[in-house]
């Protein structure tokens, strides 16, 4: 079976209630494997988005299954994230999550 090499990608995530008009606070983040096809995809979206990438003002259009893909892994790492580190939020589907890519991710750009 041919193996698939895979980049990690690192993002910052927070709910909406702690997100503000600067982006997400650097608290939490999570990573996400992508193939180098998928890597180089992550790239060209956030080029295209002035090297900028985050869940409230990109344009994911083209790039519509990646887009689902960080946006389901991100909702996934929230609230696990929440649920270990602060259990007083209880069941967090009613929360907004916000997320943005990592410098550690652009770096590799």
């Amino acid at each position: 079976m041919e193996e698939k090499n895979t980049k990690q990608a690192k993002f910052w995530v927070a709910n909406a209630m702690e997100a503000g008009d600067g982006g997400v606070v650097h608290r939490y983040w999570f990573t996400i494997d992508l193939s180098d096809a998928e890597f180089e995809e992550l790239y060209q979206l956030w080029y295209n988005n002035n090297c900028e990438l985050n869940s409230w003002d990109t344009d994911g259009k083209g790039h519509e299954a990646l887009f689902e893909k960080l946006n389901g892994s991100a909702y996934h790492a929230l609230d696990d994230l929440l649920k270990k580190n602060e259990p007083d939020y209880g069941e967090l589907h009613w929360l907004d999550c916000h997320w943005e890519i990592a410098k550690e991710t652009t770096d590799q750009f």
